[in-house]
């Protein structure tokens, strides 16, 4: 790479990150001799909104570079732009034997379309003579996103020659949810790919089988359930859940899986099939396990089930909300979730004067879903007073939580709390509450701005303007922030983006990708980063690790067969450092190992992280894919949610 065409990508990333379109600049790499600016010139056309040159995006993807036209397709789906479903819907169709990598980012761009882009879809499916297999499986995918999945079309596709072709399909009936798909997944339980496996059992589920197919599907699900491979057993075992007590015996047997990730998602789902038994069989499960992340999940599926176990009963002297440990604690209320407003009060209400900030977190996020759906606000006037008190606790994520919850139904009563709740946020040293306050104050403006006062709209236009793009982007068409400009600048200086081109960028188009080693308790998880494909979240992800950010941290959420997450020194998934990064989305799909930036919305990725454990295509475009693991997925499979993070270590 020239010294110009650096600059130039150096530019191009300091144009994506300030959110805003040079038009100068884009032409300018758009025609550039080097394939990578190029790319990335398109890659920012669609992470930027750049709809003047959806025209020209279309002319690249009929165009004869292959890496610039699926780059291309990728931009369109991104802008979700309807118009393009023509010029998609041929690149799909035509270029699969010459140039299948065009017609899998179009298949994908036409799926994040939508309906308008069902016809060139389904014509896909349809085809004969077939389209290539790569490329029919890329229709698959793209098929998953609609609704409803094009069944009739998807279905006979499980009995394609191609492995690839068979395992989409099964992916997309899986998303169906339709009994005419759990049909056809019945044929692929026994598939040799236990991707394919999974798929189906995740499928067989009764909200897809119903009562008429509800034998067979057990029938097939039940050896699935002890299949050799633990991500197979852990949605067979979920979907036999459904079944309720013709479940019983699989999903109690999971209890005792020598694999610790399929216990705990057997003891997630035994409000389904323990319902109405005596409490005594809910003592035995809890007992069965003695890891928190277990029994935890067995605390929330008895109270679902309306059980309230010794562990948490008022009677115990140790019970859990009073163990020293403050995720025993959290546990407590986060086993609420989802319970009823007077097993709410019962339970988070008490922790919500916890001394840790994150057990407060885990008590009012709990009772948010509460505050204004269950019962009409007059039949319990207390729980938004409830939730108003959070609005000066000392914890950020506390004062975020209650103002993201009474977001719903904000008024111009609320703006004068709103406006001191800001004015504390301002101190933290995370965005979360101030973003969620300046959210809050927009939706009292759009609710209700006939009853906002005078002092209210002087107090509001007072404020200090926001340089955090999170803050910003809440106030964009709310006329009460007239006064906010938004023209931040990029969040660093040119010398800045062009060090990340130098030391990130340059080095992965020389074949030397930067490779950080996860020292978990279960084992070393080395990773590559994808350097060319997301450079400023790699940066990112190097300088913490060489801070020692991560050191000392633990897998806060793990997901059987889906995610293990990490990056969060405070430890319960709502911490980070004290800014935020934009979203580099691109055409890495989220296959099994997979780096990913976690999210709390769009841009919001800071530190933490996700692997995924599974192939998970529904995240494909939509969060930040920035490497993969190359050694240690075996360690990745035993990771437990818990688990220690000695350090990440950057070669």
């Amino acid at each position: 790479m020239t010294a110009l065409d650096a600059d130039t990508f150096a530019g191009l990333l300091a144009m994506a990150d300030a959110r805003r379109v040079d038009s100068v600049l884009l032409s300018r790499a758009l025609t550039s001799g080097s394939t990578p600016v190029r790319v990335e010139a398109i890659l920012a056309a669609g992470e930027v909104r750049a709809w003047t040159f959806v025209p020209r995006l279309r002319d690249v993807l009929r165009g004869s570079d292959t890496a610039a036209a699926a780059s291309a397709a990728f931009a369109l789906g991104l802008l979700r732009d309807s118009t393009s479903v023509s010029a998609l819907g041929d690149a799909l169709a035509q270029r699969g034997l010459t140039q299948p990598s065009v017609s899998s980012e179009a298949a994908w761009a036409l799926g994040e379309i939508g309906e308008s882009a069902r016809a060139p879809i389904e014509k896909a499916l349809s085809s004969t003579p077939p389209l290539p297999a790569p490329v029919l499986a890329s229709a698959l995918y793209a098929a998953a996103a609609l609704r409803p999945v094009p069944v009739e079309l998807a279905a006979p596709l499980v009995e394609a020659p191609s492995a690839d072709v068979a395992r989409a399909a099964a992916y997309a009936l899986s998303r169906s949810r339709a009994p005419e798909g759990a049909r056809a997944l019945l044929m692929l339980a026994r598939s040799d790919d236990a991707v394919t496996r999974a798929y189906s059992a995740r499928g067989l589920s009764k909200q897809a089988a119903g009562d008429s197919l509800a034998p067979q599907a057990i029938a097939a699900l039940t050896p699935l359930a002890t299949d050799a491979n633990a991500h197979v057993r852990v949605p067979a075992v979920q979907s036999l859940s459904t079944y309720g007590a013709a479940g019983y015996s699989a999903v109690t047997a999971a209890l005792t899986d020598p694999d610790e990730n399929v216990r705990i998602a057997a003891a997630a789902v035994l409000d389904r099939v323990l319902a109405g038994r005596p409490r005594a069989d809910w003592e035995r499960a809890f007992a069965a396990d003695t890891t928190l992340a277990y029994r935890a999940n067995v605390l929330g599926s008895a109270l679902r089930a309306g059980v309230t176990l010794t562990a948490m009963d008022h009677d115990n002297p140790d019970r859990w909300q009073r163990l020293g440990d403050w995720r025993y604690r959290a546990a407590v209320a986060q086993a609420a979730t989802g319970t009823s407003v007077e097993r709410l009060r019962d339970i988070a209400l008490p922790l919500a004067n916890d001394p840790d900030g994150r057990v407060r977190t885990a008590a009012y996020t709990a009772f948010a879903p509460a505050v204004d759906t269950v019962l009409p606000p007059n039949v319990h006037p207390w729980r938004r007073q409830f939730m108003r008190y959070a609005l000066s606790d000392a914890d950020f994520y506390v004062r975020a939580t209650a103002l993201n919850a009474l977001r719903r139904t904000a008024a111009a009563g609320d703006v004068p709390s709103v406006l001191r709740s800001y004015a504390l946020a301002r101190a933290d040293s995370q965005d979360d509450a101030r973003v969620a306050a300046i959210a809050m104050l927009a939706a009292a403006w759009q609710h209700d701005s006939s009853h906002f006062t005078p002092e209210m709209r002087r107090a509001v236009a007072a404020l200090p303007q926001a340089t955090d793009p999170l803050e910003i982007a809440n106030t964009r068409g709310v006329s009460l922030f007239s006064t906010w400009h938004d023209d931040a600048p990029p969040p660093h200086d040119a010398e800045w983006y062009r060090t990340v081109v130098d030391s990130v960028v340059v080095p992965a188009l020389a074949g030397r990708a930067i490779r950080a080693t996860i020292e978990s308790a279960r084992g070393p998880i080395v990773v590559e980063l994808f350097g060319l494909d997301a450079p400023l979240t790699v940066a990112n992800f190097v300088a913490l690790a060489r801070e020692g950010f991560y050191r000392g941290t633990t897998f806060h959420r793990v997901v059987p067969a889906f995610v293990a997450q990490d990056g969060d020194p405070r430890g319960d998934g709502n911490g980070g450092p004290p800014y935020t990064i934009r979203d580099e989305l691109n055409r890495r799909r989220y296959l099994r190992g997979v780096l990913g930036m976690a999210l709390s919305g769009p841009d919001t990725g800071g530190s933490q992280y996700f692997l995924t454990l599974t192939p998970q295509p529904h995240l494909d475009g939509h969060y930040t894919s920035f490497g993969r693991v190359v050694q240690g997925l075996d360690a990745l499979d035993r990771v437990v949610e818990g688990d220690s993070i000695e350090d990440v270590l950057v070669e």
